[in-house]
């Protein structure tokens, strides 16, 4: 899963460099308010990327010292970031930039068969990397509904780079079709619209990216149906009376921490240390025996919870690989 994110990434960062350079080195020849808009978008969106590989890497950091439950949520923090910089840099400036030339249109715009090249080469390139994400999503989804995924998600970073370059594909269509009614109306306003529809389009991906890593990053509980099945193997337990509380956060992609309050079943426990009881029950003839006994008992006992506590951590991690942090705490 992590992998494919990685992929996605990464394959997105290379092909947005390159229509970056392609955009600009267009919009200076051309003057296009919408090609403008669109060298703009690929510039958030492989700044976009930059960042998300960056938060990849330091999110795959071993927990040290200083971070005993590791940096698995760098990976959200550097998603909100590159938001921000695509709501600032794609969103902003492209709006402003539209709106401008919509008050203040030149007076025409330099149209060359070129340009259209460069607006189906960068289709092409976004359409690639589309496919590319998509299959990623799909894998990470499994048989489970859109919404349901999203409301599970841990690792947003292959869905944001899907709709980056969805709309990096509506994008294009939204240029093209400004850049012809300019051609075809003569009026340059058409070229404005386009732009200023592109940077709208952006500022909406930058705040849902913002706000879906923004509940990531403050602790979204695990998936319901990881806590129902951890719910129902401790109740199968004989050693588990009921589960009091139970308590988790998301702590990176597909990595959670657990904590569980539970009421253990004192008898079952007890009743493994009845041959140790048999065989000391002959002993007990003075109150110095039995008070040694009650002592010896009772460290016994917390033995033996403790050995049934490492049991059910190690059978849940078994069962739950992404459940890297467990805390099962006896209820008093």
């Amino acid at each position: 899963m992590a992998a494919s994110s990685t992929s996605a990434v990464l394959a997105a960062l290379i092909g947005n460099a390159f229509l970056t350079v392609l955009k600009f080195t267009v919009w200076t020849f051309s003057g296009s308010g919408a090609m403008f808009s669109e060298a703009i978008h690929t510039l958030a969106d492989t700044s976009n990327q930059a960042l998300l590989l960056i938060g990849i890497r330091r999110s795959e950091r071993p927990a040290g010292p200083m971070f005993a439950y590791g940096y698995g949520a760098e990976r959200y923090l550097f998603a909100i970031l590159s938001a921000v910089g695509i709501f600032v840099l794609g969103c902003g400036v492209t709006v402003y930039h539209g709106v401008h030339s919509y008050l203040h249109p030149p007076e025409e715009l330099t149209i060359a068969w070129w340009l259209f090249a460069v607006l189906g080469i960068s289709f092409l390139v976004d359409g690639f990397v589309f496919i590319k994400a998509l299959r990623a999503v799909r894998g990470q989804m499994g048989g489970r509904s859109v919404r349901s995924f999203l409301r599970s998600i841990t690792d947003p970073t292959a869905f944001a780079v899907l709709l980056e370059d969805f709309a990096a594909c509506v994008g294009v269509l939204i240029a093209l079709a400004g850049i012809v009614l300019a051609m075809l109306t003569n009026n340059t306003r058409w070229d404005a619209l386009a732009s200023i529809l592109i940077g709208l389009m952006l500022g909406g991906i930058a705040i849902w990216i913002a706000l879906q890593n923004r509940t990531l990053l403050v602790g979204r509980r695990m998936p319901p149906e990881i806590r129902e099945s951890v719910l129902a193997y401790m109740e199968s337990q004989p050693s588990v009376e009921r589960v009091v509380d139970m308590r988790s956060r998301v702590m990176g992609a597909n990595h959670f921490k657990m904590a569980c309050d539970v009421d253990f079943n004192g008898r079952f426990l007890g009743q493994r240390l009845g041959p140790w009881v048999h065989e000391r029950a002959g002993e007990l003839e003075s109150a110095e025996a039995c008070e040694q006994f009650a002592s010896e008992f009772g460290e016994r006992v917390i033995d033996q919870l403790s050995l049934e506590v490492d049991r059910l951590e190690e059978e849940l991690r078994k069962i739950h690989p992404e459940l890297e942090h467990l805390d099962l705490e006896a209820d008093g």
